[in-house]
């Protein structure tokens, strides 16, 4: 039963002591018609309804910091046995005297769990559904603290997804501007600074909707580049390395001595000094599997005039002029 809301403030200063005799009247008749023959109290410390209602007023006084009035008079007997009453009727008796008394509770915050990898290694994360999260270089996750109730993920950096079917649970992914969706599939995504957001499926169907609500279905093979609020769909090329790195393959393909120092500083964790100047020209390309640091710099002199030096984690490369 609902107290009507005309009586919430007079419930308010009835706890406060201030009710008038018009006012306790009005709550009295309220209660005296519409409650006080509805409601049987079975206690299991045998205590009679008098006693119950003592002690919840006493839990309330307690809860909204008021204090009971010192007189012993009927009036004040009354309307304090009332209040305690009300309790018996809405269950909980916050109801609008815990609104009166109480600060404004602060606004529910969603709180979320944080996976991170650096550099120097693929980080792989099993979610509480059973799903993993294979982490690639300088990535990070934040994931529902709810996760079993609340499927979400926010993502920044580049992660491969393996997801659990769960039909009543969608899994979504947020990254800067877009939205994936699934139910239970294997895809990509790829959130860098600078550059295209990329979603890429490997099975299954991912739903993938932007800020403006524009919505891109993808099935297996197809992959979604997505800048300046405008996708693009396009099947994944049989030479495409867009998953590559999930099977530790490393790709070049046409890549510049800059960007492939940057690539191996990220790769194998190390840090790396060299000669190298605006004028060198040298691009490479190639396909590299499992390879230690100092095996593929053995490989990539076959086809870049270089030399190398590896010092834990240092390593310098000198480069000669490329053919």
């Amino acid at each position: 039963m609902r107290l009507p809301s005309v009586l919430s403030g007079i419930v308010s200063r009835i706890l406060r002591g201030k009710a008038s005799k018009e006012e306790l009247q009005q709550f009295n008749s309220w209660y005296d018609k519409g409650i006080g023959s509805e409601w049987h109290i079975q206690d299991y410390k045998k205590r009679d309804k008098a006693q119950v209602e003592s002690e919840i007023l006493l839990n309330i006084h307690k809860a909204t910091r008021t204090q009971i009035p010192k007189s012993k008079t009927k009036y004040s007997f009354i309307s304090w046995k009332v209040a305690a009453s009300i309790l018996l009727v809405v269950g909980i008796g916050v109801l609008a005297v815990k609104t009166q008394y109480s600060t404004p509770s602060e606004p529910i915050v969603a709180k979320f769990l944080t996976f991170e990898n650096l550099k120097g290694m693929i980080k792989k994360v099993r979610l509480p559904d059973g799903s993993t999260v294979s982490l690639f270089h300088n990535t990070r996750i934040q994931v529902a603290e709810n996760f079993s109730e609340n499927r979400f993920v926010r993502l920044s950096g580049e992660a491969f997804f393996e997801v659990k079917r769960d039909t009543l649970h969608a899994f979504r992914v947020e990254s800067a501007h877009l939205t994936t969706e699934v139910l239970g599939t294997s895809f990509l995504i790829r959130n860098q600074p600078d550059q295209e957001e990329v979603v890429a499926v490997k099975t299954g169907l991912v739903k993938v909707f932007d800020q403006i609500d524009s919505v891109f279905m993808l099935t297996p093979n197809l992959r979604l580049d997505y800048a300046e609020q405008t996708g693009s769909v396009s099947t994944i090329a049989e030479n495409d390395p867009v998953f590559s790195w999930t099977e530790d393959v490393l790709v070049f393909d046409n890549t510049s001595m800059a960007d492939m120092i940057k690539t191996l500083e990220d790769w194998y964790g190390v840090k790396i000094t060299s000669d190298i100047n605006a004028t060198n020209s040298c691009q490479i390309s190639g396909t590299y599997k499992n390879q230690s640091l100092e095996n593929l710099l053995q490989l990539i002199q076959y086809s870049i005039p270089l030399t190398y030096k590896i010092d834990a984690k240092n390593v310098s490369l000198t480069f000669k002029d490329c053919p």
